[in-house]
């Protein structure tokens, strides 16, 4: 067969324009399903607070105030495959150390209502913003924004836009995509690399050096990009579910002396 060079570009041509194309339509159907894993967990025998985030929709939310006028809040977003029902130990661990807390599940988690989305998880956290500075009557001064893997996502993006005392994240990504070097396809979620250039507020990011899920480059990308004052803590020994195992009592002093720093 006459080998047609004119022919093969056309094709090839046609075929690249066609793929991101095809992309661009398939995260939005699949991409939300294959990001979010939401737990089968069962509610948390302790005192929920349901915030609701548009008509008929409701998000649960727990939240341990803080135990002097003056301490720090925290505005906790946790990591996939995880909920309230699995965290309550950890929350109490804040408040022993000093902490309020503000933990909520995103729409599909726990006992939240909704399905997860990249724009729901927005629309979750500016309620809990919300609830912090209009009802409970907390300053942003003492908002202390906390996202762990996924929740990263939400995190910055509240950082970008909503003043707060410092916006921590652990074990983030710089994409939702690039996680598994996928990065360049249309309809990414999470663009945390995009965003972090544009916070102002000081910055603590601690990864693992062995995390397996969220490559320990992501962490040091994301901290390259960011704005002074930042600190990167690199937890030696640590993947991605056991940071706080591996460091022990290292992650408080790291936590309680970088927010100390930046009061």
């Amino acid at each position: 067969m006459k080998f047609n060079r004119k022919k093969l570009l056309k094709s090839l041509a046609g075929t690249a324009c066609a793929v991101p194309a095809f992309f661009m339509f398939l995260p939005g159907c699949v991409a939300d399903r294959i990001i979010f894993q939401p737990p089968s967990g069962t509610s948390p025998s302790v005192p929920l607070v349901r915030l609701e985030v548009e008509p008929g929709t409701a998000i649960t939310l727990r939240y341990l105030p803080p135990p002097s006028e003056e301490a720090p809040v925290i505005l906790y977003s946790h990591g996939n495959a995880e909920d309230l029902s699995y965290m309550e130990d950890y929350l109490q661990e804040f408040r022993r150390r000093g902490y309020g807390v503000a933990a909520y599940d995103y729409e599909g988690y726990g006992t939240s209502d909704g399905k997860p989305s990249e724009k729901s998880t927005y629309r979750d956290i500016d309620r809990v913003y919300r609830f912090l500075t209009d009802e409970a009557g907390i300053s942003p001064e003492r908002i202390v924004i906390y996202g762990t893997s996924v929740g990263g996502g939400p995190s910055c993006y509240l950082a970008e836009k909503s003043p707060a005392a410092a916006l921590v994240l652990e074990a983030p990504f710089t994409s939702a995509f690039a996680v598994v070097k996928m990065g360049w396809l249309p309809g990414d979620r999470f663009r945390n690399l995009r965003r972090i250039g544009n916070i102002r507020i000081p910055v603590l990011i601690i990864h693992g050096d062995r995390d397996s899920i969220v490559p320990f480059a992501h962490g040091e990308a994301l901290y390259e990009k960011a704005n002074e004052p930042k600190r990167f803590y690199r937890v030696d020994g640590a993947g991605h579910n056991n940071i706080r195992l591996a460091a022990g009592e290292r992650y408080w002093r790291e936590l309680a002396g970088y927010l100390s720093e930046k009061r």
